[in-house]
């Protein structure tokens, strides 16, 4: 009788404590995919500006040197944001494989070389955005959020982390190209088709969204890349305002990342309501 009892109640002991590290994993994995959309944020705003500051050099080593100033300003915006990151992830233990030190020294190496030309400046530009795309699906999938158990918060969080940053990216990239155009007041051949390209990688990307944007933002999209096609057609592009283009542009790819940061606040509300089950 007393052999019995002392089994049951290793038994039971084993399962308490199996559904108990069960329900802690699920907790501690629910509280790191919270803490991880701080950084997501930080990679949004990184992303932002680093296009924007793509968009200002190319222009300015084609000869508008409006954008002189701002080009200093945003300097200094990006080096802090790469701080923050670095910060974030020595305070939440984050692999140092992944970690953000190698695109801050790719941004470090792409600032110091002051003999780029235009198109170099778009490329390297380019290149490095890329990278931190990946850095920030890398941090997204490590903290739980595209690799989530739930379905709809991977789903919501794929939308956030890729479909949008890259609907982004590729108006970020049609800007800079446009503001070469305008800048240097010539379109070549090659810069047409480039052009073209990226147009048809935003419109894939516009309508691979599950959640649609803000009407209005919707409607600025469409209209500004009716705008920047009619000009491409009818070669007109060089002859355009740059800084008008960059402002135009600009509104729109603000107007997104804020439709991003929205849905980061949704993102974090959907994961803080999942029930704990075992």
């Amino acid at each position: 009788m007393i052999v019995t009892s002392l089994f049951a109640l290793t038994c039971f002991t084993i399962i308490a404590l199996a559904i108990g590290r069960l329900i802690w994993s699920k907790k501690a994995s629910k509280q790191r995919a919270i803490m991880g959309i701080s950084g997501i944020i930080l990679f949004i705003e990184l992303i932002k500006i680093t296009q924007q500051h793509r968009g200002m050099h190319s222009g300015f080593l084609n000869g508008n040197l409006e954008f002189e100033t701002k080009l200093i300003n945003l300097k200094s915006n990006i080096t802090t944001l790469y701080t923050n990151l670095l910060e974030f992830e020595s305070e939440h233990a984050y692999p140092p494989s992944l970690s953000t030190h190698y695109p801050y020294k790719q941004w470090q190496r792409l600032i110091e070389n002051d003999t780029l030309k235009s198109a170099e400046s778009f490329q390297l530009h380019s290149g490095l955005i890329a990278r931190q795309l990946d850095a920030m699906w890398d941090m997204s999938d490590e903290f739980s959020l595209t690799s989530n158990q739930q379905e709809h918060i991977q789903d919501l969080a794929q939308q956030l982390v890729k479909t949008l940053p890259e609907l982004a990216e590729s108006l970020g990239q049609v800007r800079a190209l446009s503001v070469q155009v305008a800048s240097k007041q010539e379109m070549s051949a090659d810069k047409k088709l480039q052009l073209l390209f990226t147009l048809g990688k935003i419109e894939e990307h516009h309508r691979r969204l599950t959640t649609p944007l803000p009407d209005s933002t919707n409607e600025r999209l469409i209209n500004f890349i009716q705008e920047i096609k009619k000009s491409i057609n009818y070669s007109t592009l060089y002859n355009q305002n740059p800084d008008a283009i960059f402002q135009e542009a600009t509104q729109v790819i603000d107007e997104i990342f804020v439709f991003i940061l929205a849905g980061f606040d949704s993102l974090k509300t959907t994961i803080k309501d999942v029930k704990i089950l075992f």
